[in-house]
């Protein structure tokens, strides 16, 4: 692979710069080749977010993303298995399910009509009794996936390691806030198009540097003087926020002891390499899964999945996700901000505040590993 690099920067000492606070250069956010680079050994080998248990509650649910240049369908089949395939028909290569999610009896292309089970076997095509085919030959193409809580992952790479291998000790971690992830339900979806770079997205959320400037209402909740980034662990890194005194009148919503008590604690938030971003916010149990869905190098789709147990009353729900809309609508301006720089001509390598955005630094060093 050619990374295109000041041709005074080896890659060594580009690797060097990065340990002393520097970080990647601009080309690395605005370069078409470099981004069909990270499609193949980012997107195309690592667990990624794909959607949630409630998608696919019932036999025949079935809903679809695509992660790099893979399509993948994540559907229920009939004994109520989850699996994904690669969205990719064995015949002549078109995509197979076109619909966002639904519900089906079987997997039927739209270009031929061969049509398999929801457990991908093949079971019939017009004239199969003019080939000499065996049918067996021609499966759907299955691709790894595994849950955690009402997440579901999947890998393209049919070679990769466990989910367990990239979380590590974060299952723990998020415990530790009080957070019960059993109990989760899928409350609501909100869906943005930003135009700025994934990686741009991902390292503006791991780190509160900007929190006190750019997010005033997120800091009167959260004490920004004791936040701390963690930058411990291989492949995610997580960020903590006790609650300021000051917020406990509800001045941004209900944080009384009561309910942290009876919830979560703190806020927590957490990146996983490379696009899977969770947050939980102080109060009653609730998960925000952040996910990217990166569509060319100047732009990033973002899911937020809102998750919170049964019962919590819509009164206390409502708070918690404007809340969250707010900073998201001050973070996209700043993104895309960052990228319109990115693509001037007048940034190359900027200076990291590391005492503040190691987060930063242990992502950028992660993508430096896998590219490089």
């Amino acid at each position: 692979m050619v990374i295109k690099t000041d041709e005074r920067r080896s890659m060594a000492e580009l690797e060097r710069s990065l340990d002393r606070g520097y970080t990647l250069p601009a080309e690395w956010y605005t370069s078409a080749e470099f981004y069909e680079q990270e499609k193949k050994r980012i997107f195309g080998r690592f667990w990624q977010y794909a959607g949630h248990l409630g998608q696919v509650a019932k036999v025949g649910d079935f809903f679809t993303c695509t992660l790099g240049d893979v399509p993948v369908v994540v559907v229920r089949d009939q004994e109520g298995e989850l699996r994904a395939f690669a969205n990719v028909c064995r015949h002549r290569g078109s995509t197979l399910v076109l619909e966002d999610h639904g519900s089906r009896k079987t997997i039927q292309c739209h270009y031929h009509g061969w049509t398999w089970n929801l457990d991908g076997t093949l079971r019939t095509a017009p004239r199969w009794n003019e080939s000499d085919y065996d049918k067996d030959d021609f499966p759907l193409h299955a691709l790894k996936l595994e849950t955690w809580g009402p997440m579901i992952f999947v890998n393209p790479d049919r070679s990769a390691g466990p989910l367990s291998t990239i979380l590590g000790e974060l299952p723990q971690i998020l415990a530790g806030t009080g957070l019960q992830m059993d109990p989760l339900r899928h409350y609501e979806r909100r869906t943005y198009d930003i135009a700025a770079n994934w990686k741009i997205v991902a390292e503006n959320f791991n780190e509160c540097y900007h929190c006190p400037v750019a997010h005033p209402t997120f800091s009167d909740l959260i004490d920004i003087d004791t936040y701390k980034v963690v930058t411990e662990y291989e492949w995610f890194s997580t960020q903590h926020g006790a609650v300021r005194e000051e917020a406990r009148d509800g001045r941004v919503y209900d944080v009384s002891d009561d309910i942290l008590k009876a919830g979560v604690k703190e806020g927590c938030f957490s990146l996983i390499f490379p696009t899977t971003m969770l947050a939980t916010n102080p109060g009653p149990h609730n998960l925000l899964v952040l996910s990217m869905f990166p569509v060319d190098a100047h732009r990033t789709i973002e899911h937020f999945d809102f998750f919170f147990t049964e019962g919590v009353a819509d009164a206390e729900v409502r708070p918690i996700i404007e809340f969250v809309e707010q900073v998201q609508q001050e973070d996209i301006i700043l993104c895309e901000s960052v990228q319109r720089g990115m693509r001037s001509g007048f940034f190359d390598q900027g200076r990291l505040m590391v005492s503040r955005e190691n987060g930063i630094q242990h992502f950028q060093k992660l993508v430096y590993r896998v590219m490089a």
